[in-house]
């Protein structure tokens, strides 16, 4: 018998999306990790970010958000993620496509990773700890491929 995976693409119990509408942390509390999965995110920005609501309803809400999330290990990864400053990676990435563009740069050269002594892999494995730069030396790679690409089509329409 052919048994399938969980999706990826969890969607948001409609029980789970009045409970974040009204903040009714015992609906919450009582929902199980695959439900609570798709909020994860707002939960933790909920949890994390400074509260708009300065009362002490508002700061025991944040605490039971808090053990809530405190029982899912995936969260550390969420937090690890939203923790990312994603304003200067995209700069970082403007000027690496503008380097990579640049006729006669040199394609070793890089804004997003310094130099690699023990190769792309090795570096990737070793920064598991460190998801910015996971992230970054993905996204080197994602642009040399891609310059890489141009550059053949650009040579196979020219001759």
């Amino acid at each position: 018998m052919f048994r399938s995976k969980p999706s990826v693409n969890l969607p948001v119990k409609p029980h789970i999306f009045t409970a974040m509408q009204v903040m009714d942390i015992e609906t919450l509390n009582h929902s199980t990790d695959l439900d609570l999965r798709p909020v994860l995110p707002g939960l933790v920005r909920m949890a994390l970010c400074a509260p708009l609501d300065g009362s002490e309803k508002g700061k025991e809400l944040r605490k039971m958000v808090l053990a809530i999330l405190s029982r899912l290990q995936v969260v550390n990864s969420i937090v690890d993620m939203l923790s990312i400053d994603f304003h200067a990676l995209e700069q970082d990435v403007k000027k690496e496509q503008q380097l990579r563009a640049k006729i006669g740069g040199n394609i070793t050269e890089s804004v997003l990773v310094s130099q690699l002594p023990h190769g792309i892999a090795l570096e990737f494995e070793r920064s598991e700890s460190d998801p910015a730069q996971r992230i970054r030396l993905l996204l080197s790679q994602l642009l040399f491929i891609s310059s890489e690409a141009c550059l053949s089509i650009h040579y196979f329409f020219k001759i």
